[in-house]
């Protein structure tokens, strides 16, 4: 089976995390520094290449009624601008509070989320992959 690598999209940096390859569990990769949609292209196809993958998920920031913001038509922007110039696979999924369960995470491991922000975006791209793996498990 082919890994899935899922992308947790902020202001300036981007989580990333990859599934193992029976698709069952997620694992932090690494973070991103955001700069703009060709230096993400480039990022995800050096990675693509990387671990022979093809299929990314985008987690999409809806709000906590499931309602589109601001943010939400920013990352599907993104994420459109993906599929059209790439033949890559971009699967979208509700990303509503991985932030938060993220920085418990941290917290619950002693860490202070306040000076593990990379990890923070690992984390959360982590809830979004295996939130996208528990719901398509065969």
């Amino acid at each position: 089976m082919e890994k899935i690598i899922a992308l947790d999209i902020g202001e300036k940096r981007i989580g990333v995390a990859i599934s193992d390859a029976l698709g069952f569990l997620a694992h932090p990769l690494k973070t991103l520094a955001w700069k703009n949609i060709e230096q993400l292209i480039a990022d995800m196809g050096k990675l693509a290449e990387e671990h022979q993958t093809s299929t990314f998920v985008i987690g999409l920031p809806y709000t906590l009624r499931g309602g589109h913001s601001d943010k939400t038509e920013e990352i599907k922007a993104i994420a459109d601008e993906l599929k059209k110039h790439t033949g890559w696979t971009i699967i979208e999924v509700d990303e509503r509070l991985t932030t938060v369960m993220a920085q418990k995470t941290l917290q619950n491991v002693g860490k202070k989320p306040s000076k593990h922000r990379d990890k923070i975006d690992q984390i959360a791209a982590v809830h979004i992959l295996q939130t996208y793996l528990d719901g398509h498990s065969k």
